[in-house]
């Protein structure tokens, strides 16, 4: 073996698996035994095999090139569907429709409430169906709901198109994230999640830039603005699902044909995807294709060990519903040119993509989460109490360039915590409901974020972004609960194991109903 070459034993150290083991004594030769055992399960393991680490490096550039990016494709047209409504609104959409600016935070709620009924139970069927075929899917028909917004006539109209919307987009974010962690490691999640997430800044500046020039149609075809903005991006929506059937491969072992013509890997790199993968996580050797398990379901339900995760989704992005989605109308309240507000945000979604990409690449670089979703948290709150604290008789600018900064802190931590869950949840259909309960939580803020900006208080809204800041510091808090109440329970279990034997190792495998990240020989990472 030449000195450029990895073995990638076994790292009994390593924190974040559901087979990683605490250095009980004599441990390490059954971690061996069992890793084989568990790596068997998929024919393209192979518990020997070797590589060199720019052999990794360039699997990695190859699945980052080939498949996030599409990826990324396809979550830029989601957020072009899901954000359309605030562009339509500096387009007098309430005026052409008869409605007011309570029917269209009714209607976020009813997108909302349908998102969230559906999440759970679209990600029971991906993992039978498999995402490169349920996302897609998904993708094609929420695509269809936004087109036919284009007739929307009045109130009941709306409302429905509101949740067909919902349903169809329930589903896509947290099936994205577990399509994800079958080609990479979670050390590499949070920077991939990260670029998946800075598709919606990018998303976001693009909207600015297609709203104005689309709402500027209004009497082509004697329809207005918003009903070509809905037509148009809702028809590219299904357009890119439908190539995605053809170039979304199933798995890294499976990346010929269709658009993908002769196949993204050789039959040594495939070799490598899975093994690497099995040996960072052997519950990632389970090929089987099943619908997930009601106790699935219920280990994540129950779990107190995800609950602050999802509490820290639910308080942190609390602030970006009300900030993200009446920017543009702020800013036109504040005397602003109504269509032109649409390009002044896009300063705040390009600063967003950066902070987020460094909060992202530094919590992988240093494998660690609690601070960098803190700190980053502690940066998002100063910004809010700022446009609090600017007083009555402060400029129009002096606001604008504050609301920017705030824009710019909205989700830099978003990928972190969602790569802290993926990690330290096991197995898989644990790991796939714990993520679409993140998702929701995420989702339902929208609800209580869109009611707590009231019409009366524009357009400084400065009782709601107190409100905001409260949210932010409990997240930082939850942040730092959430680390040593990890850390309490890895040192619980290095006590209880402490002194085991080979055969009380082996006593405990035959003998334990714990799985996944409920054993004692999980280690979480924090």
């Amino acid at each position: 073996m030449t000195t450029t070459e990895k073995q990638y034993p076994y790292d009994i150290e390593r924190k974040g698996s559901d087979a990683t083991t605490l250095s009980g004594a004599g441990y390490g030769d059954h971690a061996d035994e069992k890793l084989r055992a568990l790596g068997e399960q998929n024919p393209y393991y192979d518990h020997h095999l070797t590589w060199t680490a720019e052999e990794e490096h360039r699997l990695v550039r190859i699945f980052d090139l080939k498949v996030l990016t599409w990826i990324g494709v396809m979550f830029f047209f989601l957020q072009l569907d899901r954000g359309n409504m605030s562009n339509a609104l500096t387009d007098n959409i309430m005026v052409d429709l008869g409605i007011n600016l309570d029917t269209i935070t009714l209607g976020t709620t009813v997108f909302i409430l349908f998102f969230c009924f559906f999440e759970i139970p679209s990600n029971m069927i991906i993992r039978r169906v498999g995402p490169h075929r349920w996302i897609p899917f998904l993708m094609f028909f929420w695509g269809l709901a936004t087109a036919s917004q284009v007739w929307l006539k009045d109130k009941a109209t709306f409302l429905i198109c509101r949740a067909l919307v919902g349903i169809f987009e329930a589903g896509y974010i947290p099936g994205i994230a577990i399509y994800l962690t079958t080609y990479y490691k979670r050390e590499e999640m949070a920077l991939r999640l990260s670029i998946f997430w800075s598709t919606l800044a990018i998303a976001n500046s693009c909207a600015g830039v297609l709203s104005y020039g689309i709402l500027q149609m209004r009497g082509v075809a004697n329809l207005e603005g918003w009903r070509w903005l809905f037509l148009l991006e809702g028809l590219a929506t299904v357009l890119v699902a439908s190539l995605s059937f053809f170039i979304l491969p199933e798995g890294p072992t499976a990346t010929k044909g269709y658009l993908r013509f002769s196949g993204y890997l050789t039959e040594r790199q495939e070799l490598i995807a899975i093994t690497r993968l099995v040996r960072d996580d052997p519950s990632k050797a389970d090929i089987s294709k099943k619908l997930i398990s009601r106790a699935d379901l219920r280990r994540a339900f129950l779990s107190p060990k995800i609950w602050p995760n999802i509490l820290i989704g639910f308080f942190g992005l609390l602030p970006s519903t009300p900030i993200s989605a009446f920017a543009p109308l702020i800013l036109k309240m504040l005397g602003f040119d109504g269509l032109k507000a649409n390009l002044m945000i896009i300063p705040g979604h390009i600063l967003g993509l950066i902070i987020m990409s460094i909060v992202s690449f530094s919590s992988d670089r240093f494998n660690e989460r609690a601070f960098h979703g803190a700190a980053a948290t502690l940066y998002y709150a100063v910004c809010v109490a700022s446009l609090a604290l600017l007083p009555l008789n402060a400029s129009k600018n002096s606001l604008y360039i504050c609301l920017i900064f705030t824009m710019g802190a909205q989700t830099c931590w978003h990928p972190v915590n969602a790569a802290w869950i993926a990690g330290n949840t096991a197995p898989i259909g644990k790991r796939s409901i714990a993520l679409a309960m993140y998702i929701m939580s995420v989702n339902l803020t929208s609800i209580a974020g869109t009611n707590i900006f009231r019409s009366k208080s524009a357009p400084r809204f400065i009782t709601g972004m107190w409100i905001l800041f409260g949210s932010l510091i409990i997240t930082i808090s939850l942040f730092i609960f959430q680390r040593y109440h990890l850390m309490y329970i890895n040192r619980k279990r290095a006590r209880i194991t402490k002194n085991w034997t080979l055969d009380d190792w082996k006593h405990y495998d035959e003998t334990t109903e714990d799985v996944g990240d409920d054993r004692l020989d999980f280690v979480y990472s924090y």
